[in-house]
């Protein structure tokens, strides 16, 4: 866990005695002590807010302090430059081996040689502990086998799903960009399975992880270019299927910066999620990903008006479930005509920004939006009875004026009795519109309607 240079706060902390040291130490030492610098060391920065006052305390310089009874979790390096043997050796190494979120292991800097002094202070202890400690301490390079492997069961991985050149295309050796194209589409095309795609950001994250341990040592080098590339696959998969959760948020920041730096190359920013379905240049960025391949086109089109219809189905369950109806159907009847699929779609997203536009004959469009969604709930088939057609309008009707003049009072949604009051309402009048197929499921439809009326607040109030 690299502290943020960005908040960055060097504080010193000298030995306790003050006898012939320079003036600018003993400033030094008294802003420490004012800053409360060993306590806020041990704090998380405040991301929120980091211009507040003793955020971002990131570094302490001690003599001969903090050796024992010093507890910080958040502390990941240590670097010393001074001559410490047998007990002091050990404590001071193990101020790094507390565990703490995104935090995989401490790391010791040693600028004068102490691997000297390691044997002899391991020999004080016991056999067993000794061993055991001695466990916990590597060498930075001993990373790199593990590195390696985990390079290379990521190319397998693509291997398996039949993108034979994934390799050549990671090491940049492919012969003309339309074969890194073509390697592009063919390994984002292979990520479709929600479950392949969980694979590969495991199997990146780990990858990444190792390299982010390594750098800046040169050994790491080799591996840079191929980590830019799997990043760059990584975020086109992410806008292909419109999958926010796929994240290499905790890998490491030397890592991290390595990546973002790469598709800021490229013209991608990273820090813009994928983009929405009814945005404005949805159209012309949609043409910029698919590099002109309609399956590519056709592909995003469909996880995009999916994930719109996800994220917004409790405004209106009706509608967006006769939406998703419509895009399993085209799929069925064009199943791999991708440019007439791209087209249909085009016309499913006009159909999302345009929403709903038409009202029942005698409803209003509110009125409308309650009717379809308990006509879903209390029909199995979809078509309400023409018996039962004209009081089901008359009760919706009546009841979305009930909840206009309900829920204009402030803070309404807060205030758990008189939502439960409105749900009993509602019920009630359920109950006295006699409507065999509401009856029977009547306690539900009324949780329901006021779960759609909480959604549709704004809308019913204007």
């Amino acid at each position: 866990m690299i502290r943020r240079i960005a908040f960055l706060k060097a504080v010193v902390v000298i030995s306790p005695d003050p006898t012939n040291e320079p003036a600018a130490i003993t400033e030094a030492r008294k802003e420490a002590k004012r800053w409360s610098a060993v306590e806020n060391f041990c704090k998380p920065f405040d991301f929120d807010d980091p211009d507040k006052e003793l955020t971002g305390i990131a570094f302490l310089i001690v003599c001969d302090m903090l050796l024992t009874g010093f507890d910080a979790p958040i502390e990941q390096v240590m670097y010393i430059d001074k001559k410490l043997r047998e007990h002091n050796l050990l404590q001071a190494i193990a101020r790094v081996n507390r565990v703490a979120q995104h935090k995989h292991r401490g790391f010791i800097v040693d600028y004068i040689g102490l691997a000297n002094h390691l044997t002899f202070a391991l020999s004080l202890y016991a056999k067993e502990d000794a061993q055991d400690i001695q466990g916990g301490l590597k060498n930075l390079l001993s990373e790199m086998p593990i590195l390696e492997e985990r390079y290379q069961r990521l190319l397998q991985h693509f291997r398996a799903a039949g993108v034979t050149d994934i390799e050549a295309f990671i090491k940049d050796d492919l012969k003309s960009p339309e074969a890194e194209v073509a390697v592009i589409h063919g390994a984002v095309r292979a990520l479709k399975d929600i479950k392949r795609r969980a694979d590969f950001e495991v199997y990146l994250k780990k990858f990444l992880q190792s390299l982010n341990l390594i750098l800046p040592n040169p050994a790491g080098y080799p591996y840079r270019g191929p980590a830019k590339r799997f990043g760059y696959l990584l975020r086109i998969v992410k806008e292909r299927y419109k999958d926010e959760s796929l994240d290499i948020a905790d890998v490491g920041e030397k890592v991290k910066a390595l990546i973002n730096a790469h598709l800021i190359s490229l013209g991608i920013n990273p820090k813009i999620p994928p983009i929405k379905l009814l945005a404005d240049d949805f159209l012309v960025q949609l043409q910029k990903h698919a590099q002109g391949d309609p399956e590519a086109k056709a592909s995003e089109m469909e996880h995009a008006i999916r994930k719109h219809c996800t994220i917004h189905f409790d405004e209106d369950p009706a509608f967006y479930t006769k939406l998703s109806e419509k895009l399993e159907q085209l799929i069925e009847q064009h199943r791999n005509s991708w440019e007439l699929l791209a087209e249909e779609y085009e016309k499913l997203r006009q159909e999302a920004i345009e929403g709903r536009t038409q009202a029942i004959e005698g409803l209003t469009k509110e009125a409308t939006t309650f009717y379809d969604y308990v006509l879903q709930l209390a029909y199995a088939d979809g078509e309400v009875p023409s018996g039962d057609r004209a009081g089901l309008k008359k009760l919706m009707a009546h009841i979305v004026e009930l909840l206009q003049e309900t829920i204009g009072v402030l803070d309404f949604w807060k205030k758990p009795i008189e939502v439960k009051k409105l749900r009993g309402n509602i019920d009630t009048e359920i109950l006295l519109a006699n409507i065999p197929a509401l009856n029977a499921k009547h306690e539900r439809i009324a949780v329901e309607i006021v779960k759609l009326t909480e959604k549709r607040h704004e809308e019913l109030i204007k």
